[in-house]
């Protein structure tokens, strides 16, 4: 019986184990600021830079695209391309969601606000379009090797982002919900998730196998419970015996209005 307690337990811890990987909080409940907002969603690809002028943004309304100042600034020679927002532009946002993957879907959690959802749309951009971007991609070309599994064409490492535009977004998203995983980390969110799309299980599952594990242990131990105390009967040492009658003690008690004790037994 304490076998199949055991096992029961093991089930459900595994269970809550696997849950948690795959649990969804509100952007506040998992990011304590802006900072951790930019430099852990995105692992190492962007730093919250407080120094607005060297800082780069993933949008803008001007004419001419602020951040190639920035990377002036910064010393990096003239991006070769400019950004061509009007070609991504041409999609939805629901294509802009969908073009990596259903892994990588940003309300995996439910629905995003619509101020939430622009900062993901805008990152996006900035990823798909920014010139300046390749400034920071984590294996650039005269790096890259393609015989190496570790390396791709597409990470980025180090590009600092200005730190306003780092708490706006998380002034945006602070109660919506988001993947939980790694505290936060968008590729491990991915990297779960695509786990549970390849097996089939939404994750929906999840809850009806806990609640019937956690019925098990309670019969088991209702049965286990039972099986000891008819055992004990059955040895003649019952574990609910019958109060011993023992003889009356007899109190003598001062009444008011009495002159005279009355025994009280």
């Amino acid at each position: 019986m304490d076998a199949v307690i055991l096992v029961a337990l093991v089930l459900l811890t595994g269970l809550a184990v696997q849950s948690a990987d795959l649990s969804c909080k509100t952007f506040e409940e998992i990011y304590p600021s802006g900072k951790e907002l930019c430099e852990k969603m995105w692992g190492d690809g962007f730093v919250y830079e407080t120094n607005l002028s060297l800082g780069f943004t993933t949008w803008f309304f001007e004419a001419e695209n602020p951040n190639n100042k920035v990377a002036e600034r910064l010393g990096w020679p003239s991006p070769v391309d400019d950004c061509h927002l009007q070609s991504l532009h041409k999609d939805t946002v629901q294509k802009i969601k969908e073009a990596y993957g259903k892994e990588w879907h940003w309300d995996r959690c439910g629905p995003l606000s619509s101020a939430c959802e622009r900062f993901f749309v805008q990152e996006a951009c900035l990823y798909e379009c920014e010139p300046n971007a390749g400034f920071y991609r984590k294996f650039p070309d005269h790096v890259y090797n393609d015989s190496d599994p570790n390396h791709n064409k597409w990470q980025m490492e180090g590009m600092p982002i200005r730190a306003d535009y780092c708490d706006a977004w998380f002034r945006a998203c602070r109660y919506d919900r988001f993947c939980a995983a790694d505290s936060g980390s968008y590729s491990s969110c991915a990297r779960e998730y695509a786990k549970v799309d390849n097996t089939g299980d939404n994750g929906g599952n999840a809850g009806l196998i806990a609640g019937v594990v956690v019925a098990c242990v309670i019969v088991a131990v209702l049965i286990g419970t039972l099986g000891f105390i008819i055992f004990r009967e059955r040895k003649g040492e019952p574990l609910f015996n019958k109060p011993v009658e023992g003889p009356s003690i007899e109190h003598s008690v001062l009444l008011p209005g009495f002159s005279k004790t009355a025994q009280i037994t």
